[in-house]
Parts: structure tokens; sequence; C-alpha cells
């Protein structure tokens, strides 16, 4: 069931309630993508999602892992990283090397990419089977605006909206994070953007025909009529 509101005023109230990005474009992209998402349900999810965005990248569809040591971040490379953030994938210090888990095709491990920073080989093969894309041969797809927001919602819509329909934040962020890490952060958040949807002005709405029902309604059509069409042939030729 995909949700349709006033993404201009969504952004209007976000600015005015002290929100904030160095990614603007990006967050428009984000909700205009949710518009479409059959994953996102009702407003607790569409704002949970926007917060786990907002603490994971700031909102960029773009952003990966350590971009920071290799210029601007959110600014996607081009075949690899640079030598600095791969050197802190090797790194064991405070975390695990990154290399010892796994590389893709062109020797690059599974760091964090993307609007929630997917990581581990693992999490690249569920989440690339679920979304059609091949992320464990080339985990660079997973930077790609349309794969990065797909990843970030069949990821929620599996482990996290479940917690956070139940009003469970603190599970729902370790659903993300493993722990507590950051809960604050995405809880303002939340609030934020759930008082956002809440505002009548942005005209939040679920809508019941989601594509899936669409193309399933669609379907069923086309065999009724086929069938329709059989039965009246035979009955014309009695």
């Amino acid at each position: 069931m995909p949700v349709k509101f006033n993404i201009n005023r969504a952004i209007q109230l976000f600015n005015a309630t002290g929100g904030d990005t160095k990614f603007d474009s990006s967050l428009k992209q984000v909700l205009n993508f949710m518009q479409n998402d059959d994953n996102v349900s009702n407003k607790k999810e569409a704002a949970y999602l926007l917060a786990t965005a907002k603490v994971e990248s700031d909102y960029s569809l773009e952003r990966w892992e350590a971009d920071y040591l290799c210029g601007d971040k959110g600014v996607p490379y081009q075949g690899q990283p640079c030598q600095k953030a791969l050197n802190y994938y090797r790194s064991s210090d405070g975390k695990a090397n990154y290399y010892n888990k796994g590389v893709d095709s062109v020797g690059v491990p599974y760091f964090g990419r993307g609007l929630i920073q997917l990581t581990h080989n693992y999490n690249y093969e569920k989440y690339g089977d679920l979304i059609g894309v091949n992320l464990l041969e080339d985990g660079n797809k997973a930077l790609l605006p349309k794969n990065s927001y797909k990843i970030a919602s069949e990821y929620l819509n599996q482990k996290t909206f479940k917690y956070v329909n139940k009003g469970d934040l603190n599970r729902a962020r370790k659903s993300v994070n493993g722990g507590t890490s950051g809960v604050s952060r995405t809880n303002l958040e939340y609030n934020r953007w759930l008082n956002i949807f809440n505002n009548p002005n942005v005209n939040f709405i679920s809508l019941f025909w989601t594509r899936k029902k669409r193309l399933l309604f669609g379907g069923f059509l086309v065999l009724s009529v086929i069938a329709g069409g059989y039965f009246i042939h035979k009955g014309l030729k009695k």
C-alpha cells in the first residue's frame, strides 16, 4: 500500500522545523521514490525510513563509508574508492577488517553504501536478490540512486517496520544498527517527520491500489475475459 503526499509542502515544513541536510536534491528523490513504494504503507513507516536515512547518510542516496577520506561526502567514486578509504576498510582498528569478509569481482569489500549504508556480503547477496540486482558481483551498484532506495526499503520492510508499528523504537534502531547507537537522533527525526505527515497541508494518504495489486487485478480481468469468451464461444457452438 504506497503512500502519497505533497512533497514540496513536506520539504517546506522540514526546513521550517529545523530539519537540515547537505543533500536537498537527494532528499527530494527519496520522497519521490517513496510515493511508488509498496513497502511503505503508513505515516510511521515513511517517517522511520526518513529518520534512518538522516542518521545513516544525511538522506544521500550516494553516500559511502569513509567517503570523507577521499574528498567531499556523497560524491561517487570511479571504479573504487581512493587508497585512504581502502586502507580504512583493511584496518582492524576499532572494527573488523572488511577484506576478511569477502570482496566483489573487482576486489573491493562490502563496506557501507547507500541510503542506509548496507554492509556485509550476506546483506549484499540477500538484498540484491530482493531488488533483482547482483550486488554480490558488483557492490558499486548499491550506490545507484534507485537501487540505494530499494535496498533501504526492502531492508526496513523485512527487519524494522514491525517494531515501528508497535512503537518499539529501541528494537527498531537495533534492527538497523545492531545496537542503540544513534537512537536519540533517529527518534528525533522520526518525530519530526511524523509531525510533518500529520500536518493536514501535507495531505498524506495511504493508497489501496499498490502496483502489485494493480498487476494482479489486471491479470485477473484478462483471465476472466478469456474464460468468459471461451464459454460464450462454447455456448454459441451448441
